[in-house]
């Protein structure tokens, strides 16, 4: 379909009626419009609500657990103030979508959504649910992109998980048989990744394989019988132990904070592990 962000009232409309734009489509794509507007409205406000939801006062002690696990104690309570804003998106997309809090059996977002039902227009409802029901955030093999420049990603541990995805630094940048350790999630009728993507590169992939599935069977010994994808939610941690242990391996500063340039440069690690700079909310 035509372009028509430039279109004016009284051209021709460019769906070829031959009626002006202003007695033809103009009425229709004002609608669309403003639904689209109030999709990315809901997204980036309920993304904004779970962070400022994960640092109330009554998470501080899983704050603290999540922190240690997620990161392999290189942030602390103490020291969560040096991540920089990559690595917090990073974290709190994990906290929020895969961490399960003590005590509750419940998950950051799936907690938030019962607490404020009352509160919820019917897009930021929606959003939300689309998320609870979303898979976990996965290995993706870099594929290429479409012929809408969305880019196509293929589940490294869940074969029937093939995806395509709006993300404009992914399209831009992506590698075919790069790994990106990313989030797909819901966003209208597209999916979006979410958080902060971490690029490895393609020869990682049979070590990685190799690593979470001798994960998974010692899960299994434990937990028998459960499924790739629970596995996943609840050990999505290791992929960024996989990544901080790669980055170490290639002498890269895995962190921010043991980036001793970084003070310099507005706390961006040389080389950082999260490659690209992605669509992303501000974190207060």
């Amino acid at each position: 379909m035509p372009a028509r962000h430039k279109i004016k009232r009284n051209d021709p409309c460019p769906c070829g009626s031959g009626k002006k734009y202003k007695n033809c489509c103009m009425a229709q794509d004002k609608a669309e419009q403003s639904e689209r507007v109030a999709w990315e409205r809901a997204a980036q406000d309920m993304r904004l609500a779970l962070i400022g939801f994960a640092k109330e006062k009554e998470f501080v002690q899983d704050l603290a657990a999540a922190l240690g696990l997620f990161w392999q104690d290189r942030y602390t309570v103490e020291t969560i103030h040096l991540m920089n804003v990559d690595e917090s998106l990073r974290f709190f997309d994990w906290f929020a979508h895969d961490y399960t809090l003590a005590g509750k059996n419940l998950r950051l977002v799936e907690l938030y959504r019962q607490q404020v039902a009352d509160t919820l227009n019917e897009y930021e409802a929606a959003m939300l649910d689309g998320w609870i029901a979303s898979l976990p955030g996965s290995a993706f093999i870099f594929e290429g992109t479409d012929a809408e420049n969305r880019v196509i990603l293929q589940d490294l541990f869940l074969p029937d998980r093939r995806v395509v995805v709006r993300d404009q630094a992914a399209a831009a940048h992506g590698e075919q048989g790069q790994i990106l350790l990313a989030r797909p999630l819901p966003e209208r009728s597209d999916l979006r990744l979410y958080g902060a993507t971490v690029v490895l590169p393609a020869d990682e992939k049979d070590a990685l394989e190799t690593t979470i599935h001798q994960a998974q069977q010692i899960y299994l010994e434990e937990h028998p019988g459960t499924e790739m994808r629970h596995f996943m939610r609840d050990r999505a941690y290791l992929l960024t132990h996989y990544a901080l242990e790669w980055a170490d391996r290639e002498q890269r500063p895995a962190v921010s904070a043991d980036d001793p340039e970084a003070k310099g440069r507005g706390g961006q690690a040389v080389k950082k592990l999260i490659k690209w700079s992605q669509d992303r909310v501000q974190i207060k």
